[in-house]
């Protein structure tokens, strides 16, 4: 799992503080108690979000950010301070953004076009310099449309595998908006152009029967 990312997860155990979830290699993270879903249990697969605590703890949550890692959006300005600003994403913790970062002083209300990208200390951070060579090449993404496409294409083919055991009744043409949303919580624009990266990239295949992964 990877931070500032959307990751389809399996419920490994509930307990007091919360559902501890797992990846394909067993990697655990803990999605608190008031963001499990309603009638969810053990072994379900849940979208959440990964990012890190105030206290630097590795955390999941349900809600969805306003962007992910690699990503650009306009956010309000919610806070100002010596080291910088904070910028809200739509999430309990708000997404920093350095001085070092900003082209220009921004101020408390105000809307900044912004990247995510991941600092040398592995932090969520937000960036002004959207075209800037250096941070694009820590987030090791010089193209944030590809980025979205790969992500969203991983979300969808590891749902169809966890949840439909790889095959879906339907297909990117004869699914119903609401239908896809529902289960993969997505339009059904972006839904086409995840299903076309995974045939792109060979693995999956669509017959009259629906999608079936390789």
């Amino acid at each position: 799992m990877k931070i500032g990312t959307i990751e389809n997860l399996r419920i490994k155990s509930i307990v007091d503080i919360g559902a501890y979830l797992v990846d394909d290699n067993n990697n655990k993270v803990l999605l608190p108690k008031k963001q499990i879903p309603k009638g969810a249990n053990v072994d379900d697969y849940i979208n959440v979000f990964i990012y890190k605590d105030s206290k630097g703890r590795l955390i999941s949550t349900t809600k969805k950010p306003f962007l992910t890692l690699g990503s650009i959006a306009k956010l309000t300005v919610k806070d100002v301070n010596d080291v910088g600003a904070f910028l809200n994403i739509g999430l309990e913790r708000d997404l920093f953004l350095p001085f070092s970062e900003q082209t220009k002083k921004v101020n408390i209300g105000q809307k900044v076009e912004v990247l995510m990208y991941l600092d040398k200390s592995d932090r969520l951070c937000a960036t002004m310099y959207i075209n800037n060579k250096d941070v694009n090449s820590r987030v090791k993404n010089k193209d944030i449309r590809s980025f979205e496409y790969e992500q969203n294409a991983d979300i969808v083919y590891k749902i169809i595998k966890n949840n439909f055991k790889g095959h879906l009744v339907y297909t990117d043409k004869n699914a119903d908006a609401s239908r896809i949303k529902f289960d993969f919580n997505m339009s059904k624009s972006t839904f086409k152009k995840a299903i076309g990266k995974l045939l792109k990239d060979k693995k999956l295949k669509i017959t009259e029967k629906g999608i079936f992964l390789f």
